[in-house]
């Protein structure tokens, strides 16, 4: 049993490692979209074919001309990569200005009679086919704002997810408020004793039945007499 729950582990990784980034992807599924330059294929190459057809045939571009260039543009802005929009969008005024006048040129449908006649023979397949170009690019550019906004990356963070990140690294800025420290009572110093000199007699003990020594007197230890008492006078010298 563990050797099947690992296989299908590693089976699981594989597939998470195939899948295709949501980059990389076109507007629905999950398969790989087409690069830019497929996308401008895409819409360019109907677009040739249909005003060929339509020029050699009506000296002009029709129906065959609209729905190929329409369809082609729709087709490379859904099937275009998420990363690569921007070519599939605004390309339709591009190709339409590449194609007809080219191909118009290239068939020998341009009057001959000076740049009045020219003028006219490459400007009418171009006003023409203006309607179907402004809708056309219309669409393309609303499909790629809508494949911006909805299309994102589905891993991305929530709002929830990016307060609460902010909020935790807020927190991790202030500084941690240090607690009180209780003071404890200084302990009085104790005055280290000065050591005995070397030689010096030894203080002798009171012997045993000795008196004890008389008190001082209150104020002696400052100097002063105690109190009723005078301090007699010296001797007057006769003179």
């Amino acid at each position: 049993m563990s050797e099947l729950r690992d296989r299908q582990d590693v089976l699981d990784e594989v597939e998470d490692y195939d899948a295709v980034p949501w980059n990389y992807r076109a507007i629905g599924g999950s398969f790989k979209g087409i690069p830019w330059w497929a996308a401008i294929l895409c819409a360019w190459v109907p677009a040739a074919v249909s005003a060929f057809i339509d020029i050699n045939a009506t000296k002009t571009v029709g129906w065959t001309f609209n729905v190929a260039f329409f369809a082609g543009a729709l087709a490379a802005i859904l099937l275009v990569q998420r990363r690569s929009l921007f070519a599939p969008m605004v390309q339709p005024p591009l190709v339409l200005a590449a194609t007809v006048p080219l191909l118009v040129l290239q068939t020998g449908e341009v009057q001959k009679g000076g740049l009045a006649s020219m003028a006219l023979g490459l400007g009418k397949p171009l006003i023409d086919s203006f309607p179907v170009m402004a809708i056309t690019t219309a669409v393309t550019v609303g499909l790629g704002i809508l494949r911006i906004f909805l299309q994102k990356d589905p891993n991305r963070p929530t709002a929830d997810e990016v307060r609460e990140a902010k909020a935790e690294l807020k927190a991790r800025s202030k500084p941690a408020r240090k607690p009180a420290r209780e003071e404890a009572p200084e302990e009085p110093e104790e005055r280290p004793r000065r050591p005995r000199p070397e030689g010096a007699p030894a203080r002798r003990p009171r012997p045993e039945g000795a008196p004890a020594r008389r008190p001082r007197p209150e104020g002696a230890a400052r100097g002063e007499r105690p109190a009723g008492q005078r301090r007699p006078r010296p001797p007057r010298e006769d003179r």
